[in-house]
Parts: C-alpha cells; sequence; structure tokens
C-alpha cells in the first residue's frame, strides 16, 4: 500500500499552458482527481509535490477539491530550497503563495537559498525517502524536466528500493480527455 505517494510532472511551459484558467489545466486537473481518488480509497494519506507552475500546482487544485469530497487525504509542498519562486513574475508568484497556503505542509529541504543542482538532489532523495511511491505525468519518449525524478526513481527502484512508478504519458492524458469530453 501506499501510504505517501510523490507527484510530479511537466512544468507549465512544457505543457503549452500559460494562464491558470487553462481548459488544459483543468483536463490535467480532472485526470489527478479521478487518480487520487484512487489512491485515496486505497489508503493513501500524504501527496508529497514540489510547488512548480505545472503539474504539481495543479496537483494541489486537485487535493482540495478531493477534501471537499470527504476524502482523508493531505497535501505536502515540499521546497527544495529557500526563496523558492522568488524569481518568478508577479502572477506566479501570487498562484504560489495560494498554492502553499492550500497545502496541509510546507518545508524546505534547505535553508539557503539555491546555490547548487546538489540541492535538486537531496530534494529528490527526500522525496523518495518519505514516499511509497510516485506518480509521474511524463513521457519517456518525449523528454522534458521531468526525466531527472524519473531518472531518479528508476535509479531508486535498481538500488533494490520496493518503489512503486506510475507512468502517466501524453497518450493517457488525451484518452482521458476524449472519454471526459466525448461522452
Amino acid at each position: 500500500m501506499i501510504k505517501n505517494l510523490w507527484i510530479t510532472g511537466y512544468r507549465s511551459y512544457e505543457l503549452g499552458i500559460f494562464k491558470d484558467n487553462d481548459p488544459k489545466a483543468k483536463v490535467i486537473q480532472d485526470f489527478f482527481e479521478q487518480r487520487i481518488t484512487n489512491y485515496a480509497e486505497d489508503g493513501t494519506e500524504w501527496i508529497l509535490t514540489g510547488a512548480q507552475m505545472g503539474t504539481e500546482q495543479i496537483v494541489g487544485k486537485a487535493v482540495q477539491e478531493i477534501k471537499k469530497k470527504d476524502y482523508n487525504i493531505k497535501h505536502a509542498a515540499m521546497l527544495p530550497f529557500a526563496e523558492f519562486g522568488s524569481q518568478w513574475n508577479e502572477t506566479n508568484q501570487a498562484l504560489l503563495n495560494v498554492f502553499l497556503r492550500n497545502a496541509d505542509y510546507v518545508n524546505k529541504i534547505s535553508n539557503m537559498s539555491y546555490h547548487s543542482p546538489r540541492q535538486l538532489k537531496l530534494w529528490q532523495d527526500f522525496m523518495l525517502e518519505h514516499t511509497d511511491g510516485a506518480l509521474i505525468f511524463y513521457d519517456p519518449d518525449s523528454g522534458g524536466k521531468p526525466k531527472y525524478d524519473y531518472e531518479a526513481i528508476k535509479a531508486y527502484q535498481d538500488r533494490g528500493n520496493d518503489y512503486q512508478l506510475e507512468l502517466i504519458d501524453f497518450d493517457s492524458m488525451q484518452d482521458f480527455a476524449n472519454m471526459l469530453y466525448d461522452s
């Protein structure tokens, strides 16, 4: 059973989402609401994410909707370093603040502001050590930022760790959209 689930995936720019109300974001949110509800019904208690624009912030919204349906699920937003998002524009910083306010738990892995890619590696290690599995919106054939988390998970599994991985690719997301909006 997965008690703690790490969810990550594509950034907003990789998904071509540049506005908070983009219809693609709603499809992705609906998809994650369905998947997280299934996980919650199977005993998952915590969803852990970073706070990147795109999949991670969309997942935060999905968790909020699931809670309204009386599911006992909590969301932890784990930041890799201090002052995360401080270089973002005003609109994105406002979205980040709402995302962090809505999370049940917020913390950072490093108390220093960004200074080294090593901080991102330590963040991945933390996520792996504090979760039982991951759900990633990532297509290995398409590349993108989630590749680094995917590779970290595969390496963790290769070291003999019992760790579950569910990959969601673009075809799965498109099939979901077709099913959702063609019925």
